[in-house]
């Protein structure tokens, strides 16, 4: 790609964009999806700082580049000022997780190939400045990419992986408790807590989605298809949530390592309430704060006493075998069998 030369207003336009649209995060650099100018610098004077795109994002900028234009402006400018903000700063941007998520659902590699064949050949085809001028809205088109080529690669991305197996069977376990018209705020999260510790290892992430959506917070809502008396229905929005989950799990275990790699991993999405999972998890700083804000003192420390129990030093974790993903389909099966026992 080639270089881009800038003016103080430019500068300054981008990183204000970035941080008033807060669009891309780090847990320690940028937990509200804000950056610190000086402390980027520094970072990456030490490492390579590369950006995951989520599958949404990376569906808008291949189809800008397909067509040229978005119809949806917002969108379309919210791309450019991603791809003019890498750039400036020299940071690098994959596409690997939003790759799988589509050739998972597809069950085959092969056009996520195509897909990755046409993201490498944007870093090539577009003069840097092009993204810069997309961004300010001094231009509403950019050149069309064409091509149904195939990158040459072994991987295999449609192969599913442990944490959307472990998420799918959550989002049907919340699925269950949320049609569970009988059962409070209060003992959805108790029966929820209490099966996640029994059957799964624990995830932040999602511990903070159950706490906002049982207790109707703003922006939360359960999968897609929740209340469909359809269970293939269901199944489709289960999917789609647990990749949401899927993508912050999978990013957590690169960025718990990050004392050890020479990368940082940035995570970049315009999902309203998957960058709310985020800000409320690590803002938070412990899931009891964040009890103790949506529930009265009673309720809270309720579920607290419960997490100490059940969640504390001596916890025995599930065992998950020498076929952790047989373990993980037999759980999914019975929560899915659960929902059509019980709710439909």
């Amino acid at each position: 790609m080639s270089f881009m030369i800038l003016d103080n207003d430019d500068i300054n336009f981008i990183w204000e964009s970035i941080n008033h649209l807060r669009i891309v995060f780090h847990p320690v650099y940028a937990p509200e999806g804000k950056f610190n100018y000086s402390e980027l610098c520094a970072l990456k004077q030490k490492k390579d700082v590369v950006i995951f795109l989520d599958r949404n994002l990376l569906i808008s900028l291949l189809k800008l580049c397909q067509d040229g234009s978005l119809k949806n402006e917002k969108e379309m400018r919210i791309i450019a000022i991603i791809m003019t903000w890498s750039i400036m700063n020299g940071l690098s941007i994959s596409a690997g997780l939003a790759l799988k998520e589509n050739a998972i659902k597809a069950g085959s590699s092969d056009y996520a190939k195509i897909e990755l064949n046409r993201f490498t050949e944007i870093f090539e085809h577009y003069h840097s400045m092009t993204w810069l001028y997309l961004a300010e809205s001094r231009i509403d088109k950019i050149p069309r990419i064409v091509s149904n080529d195939s990158y040459e690669t072994s991987i295999a991305y449609h192969k599913e992986d442990d944490h959307l197996l472990m998420h799918l069977a959550e989002m049907l376990h919340i699925v269950y408790l949320y049609r569970k018209r009988d059962l409070s705020p209060l003992d959805k999260i108790v029966n929820y807590l209490s099966w996640h510790c029994e059957n799964l290892l624990i995830s932040q992430y999602t511990n903070t989605y159950i706490t906002l959506l049982f207790t109707h917070q703003k922006g939360f809502r359960p999968p897609k298809n929740a209340n469909s008396n359809d269970i293939n229905r269901i199944m489709d929005g289960c999917y789609n949530q647990a990749w949401d989950l899927t993508y912050l799990t999978i990013w957590s275990t690169l960025y718990s390592q990050e004392s050890v790699l020479n990368d940082v991993f940035l995570f970049s999405t315009a999902d309203k309430m998957l960058k709310s999972i985020f800000i409320n998890t690590h803002t938070a700083e412990h899931l009891f704060n964040l009890l103790m804000s949506v529930f009265p003192s009673k309720s809270a420390n309720k579920i607290m006493n419960l997490c100490e129990k059940i969640m504390g030093p001596d916890r025995k974790k599930p065992d998950f075998g020498e076929h952790p993903q047989r373990y993980f389909r037999a759980l999914i099966r019975k929560e899915k069998q659960r929902i059509v026992d019980n709710v439909l």
